[in-house]
């Protein structure tokens, strides 16, 4: 896979028990452990489909079984592959999950349900730079409020997931061109990004960043897990 070249796979996470109950099977003890910490039953649920489909993606990348990777904290908290390979992210919100593979610089990905039931112009004012706030509050309905508010804030999340560490600070990166909704570079004293929206279903919106200013594509696909798997695998994939 060449720098310029950021594969991102879309994962849906209402999977059925006879699925949920294989990806279980592939994850490591800190991560049973921190499903089982989990009070409602559906952020566990999706939190073990997720990491058990970035383990069956990761797995068939590599070529190793799914089961046997294994993770460490980067210098600023980001989970990184302990074995030599790709630069990996990961999010999660509502029954969507993403990952972003990358070959040879740091990536971050971040999905994002909408939600309407949030004072998106309050939480702007507040954390957004001002003139990100006045974008997001001269939506002309609410519906569109949330449409600006939760695109910016993706584009913001990914940024900071490239490197780790606390999200607040990134908040405040300047993720807003006039006229342009796909695109912009952004640049903090941790460096320099180049931020893209990734397209994803009705309900989500999503970015991907990559360290640096050097442009990359993104190849997008779905994994599907929806069939009970035979004895050895983990479920029914189809790319597309």
């Amino acid at each position: 896979m060449t720098g310029h070249v950021v594969e991102v796979w879309l994962i849906r996470t209402d999977v059925p028990d006879s699925v949920l109950a294989e990806l279980a099977a592939l994850l490591d003890d800190d991560e049973r452990e921190r499903a089982r910490s989990l009070l409602y039953p559906a952020r566990r649920r999706q939190f073990i489909a997720s990491h058990g489909a970035v383990r069956v993606i990761l797995g068939r990348h590599l070529g190793m079984p799914p089961e046997s990777l294994r993770w460490r904290r980067g210098p600023h908290g980001k989970p990184e592959l302990t074995v030599p390979g790709p630069q990996v992210s990961m999010s999660k919100s509502g029954g969507l999950a993403a990952l972003a593979i990358a070959g040879d610089r740091r990536v971050g990905v971040d999905v994002q349900r909408l939600l309407a039931d949030l004072d998106v112009t309050r939480i702007a004012e507040r954390f957004y730079p001002p003139r990100e706030a006045r974008f997001v509050r001269s939506a002309a309905r609410t519906a569109g409020q949330v449409d600006r508010f939760t695109r910016l804030w993706a584009r913001k999340e990914a940024c900071v997931k490239v490197t780790g560490g606390r999200l607040l600070p990134g908040l405040r990166l300047p993720v807003l061109r006039t006229g342009v909704t796909g695109s912009g570079v952004t640049e903090t004293s941790a460096g320099q990004y180049l931020v893209r929206d990734l397209p994803v279903p009705r309900g989500y919106r999503a970015a991907v960043a990559a360290e640096g200013a050097r442009p990359f594509s993104i190849a997008r696909h779905w994994l599907y897990l929806e069939q009970r798997p035979a004895p050895g695998q983990a479920g029914e994939i189809a790319a597309q």
